[in-house]
């Protein structure tokens, strides 16, 4: 190594001399500048190589993967993560990203202490690493005052697409659907945006759609995510319909969702979401409880929300409970007419009493961390008419049936752009959907 460092830059200069020759002073001059720096780096790399040297080995890299119908902290219990780490690693990464549901087949990653793998059976962990998708990596690192999120971005690019289609006799929306072109791992969200307003059983041969479609994938091309920005559908018998995807400025706002142009919800009978924003930190099921540190029914969905922020009933109904117990704190509970009962716990205010009526996305009270609690969060559970707890994200929930004001503004603002951005994907080259069918797309590349 110690050869390397000081032959390298003296072979350089006699190639240097014999190459320029003495009538090339000034590129001489400027390549032994290069040289300089050359050995700068040089120098600086084998001090890199010396530091390495000096370290020690006193951490492992573990992993394992998640199987069929495991959440997080099975997987993590195999890596055996001390239940007290686990609570807060998951805790660390809860505020900034969802953890509840898995996939089969991702992994997880620990940097754990050596030492520690032979003196007890449990893992100190220094470094938790999750990768969400193809281009962002979730962390959390162990600092002095204990654990750090910490995101990484990768590289990305995003390509709208518009994709044009007519039914056929004897077909139906799928076929539509697949024969346009549009990937299948778009066609389920297409369809449910376009069944929201449209009878398809009403639908005749003939009937047009259009659907413009953003998808991003990182720098090798691998598809990350997909969103539906536009869709239209023009028959003879169901009529003409628009909807547009609304981008609220913040992407846990529960405001974000796909309306017409005057600002109506796509979904009219849903129920309405208890918070403006939407961040969910534990979900529904079994899970190893974060302060017991047992395995129990988590009954409902832990939404992340700041001290203070209000809570809303999601639909019109009667106050069965306003009170405060030592698990769940200042809780409230609601009878709608269906025979379901919302209920909203660990409240820091409460703003309605037993008996009350009272409408859908009325204020009831506000976010807290009362009872049995970590930190500033909203519990929300459901029970059907039988009194057994079920999962609220199976309920379709919406915020408003219709904006207005300043979200209103915006939308016809967005409304504006997104029919500019159909306009100029319809201007790029069209290119072919796949090898079954003729169909054509136009697809533009966006910075």
């Amino acid at each position: 190594m110690k050869f390397l460092k000081y032959t390298v830059p003296v072979f350089f200069a006699s190639f240097l001399a014999l190459f320029c020759g003495c009538h090339e002073e000034e590129t001489l001059t400027n390549l032994q500048k290069e040289v300089a720096i050359l050995e700068m780096r040089a120098d600086s790399l084998y001090q890199e190589i010396d530091q390495l040297k000096k370290t020690p080995s006193d951490v492992v890299l573990i992993s394992d993967t998640v199987c069929e119908g495991e959440g997080p902290y099975a997987v993590m219990e195999r890596m055996k993560i001390s239940k007290k780490e686990m609570a807060t690693i998951l805790t660390t990464l809860q505020d900034s990203v969802d953890m509840g549901v898995r996939k089969v087949g991702e992994r997880f990653y620990a940097v754990v202490d050596s030492a520690a793998n032979a003196a007890r059976a449990e893992h100190s962990v220094r470094v938790f690493r999750w990768q969400e998708n193809a281009i962002r990596v979730h962390l959390a690192v162990w600092m002095d005052s204990g654990f750090v999120y910490k995101r990484v971005e990768k590289p990305f690019v995003r390509k709208q697409s518009v994709y044009e289609g007519v039914l056929e006799k004897g077909g139906t929306l799928d076929g539509m659907l697949f024969k346009s072109g549009i990937p299948p791992r778009m066609r389920g969200v297409v369809s449910g945006v376009l069944q929201c307003k449209i009878a398809f059983q009403s639908a005749q041969p003939g009937d047009k759609f259009r659907v413009l479609l953003e998808d991003t994938f990182n720098k090798d091309s691998v598809w990350v995510s997909g969103k539906v920005i536009y869709a239209e559908f023009d028959g003879r018998v169901v009529g003409h319909h628009e909807a547009f995807l609304y981008d609220d400025g913040d992407p846990k706002s529960s405001f974000n969702a796909h309306y017409t142009e005057n600002g109506e919800a796509l979904i009219f009978n849903g129920l309405r979401y208890p918070l403006d924003k939407i961040q969910i930190g534990s979900r529904f099921g079994k899970r190893l409880h974060p302060i017991l540190g047992e395995y129990r029914l988590h009954a409902g969905v832990d939404y992340r929300a700041s001290m203070g922020s209000p809570v809303y009933a999601v639909a019109d109904g009667v106050v069965t409970v306003s009170g405060y117990d030592d698990a769940s704190g200042n809780k409230i509970a609601i009878k709608h007419s269906d025979g379901f009962v919302s209920y909203y716990m660990h409240l820091s205010q409460r703003g309605v009493n037993v008996g009350t009526r009272v409408a859908a996305r009325q204020l009831i009270g506000k976010v807290g961390s009362t009872g049995r609690s970590t930190g500033p969060h909203l519990h929300f559970g459901f029970k059907n008419p039988q009194g057994q707890w079920i999962d609220p994200l199976t309920k379709t929930m919406i915020a408003t049936p219709k904006l207005a004001g300043d979200r209103l503004t915006k939308l016809q603002g967005q409304v504006k752009d997104i029919r500019k951005q159909i306009e100029l994907t319809l201007q790029s080259p069209a290119v072919k959907a796949n090898d079954t069918t003729d169909v054509m797309v136009h697809v533009r590349a966006l910075n």
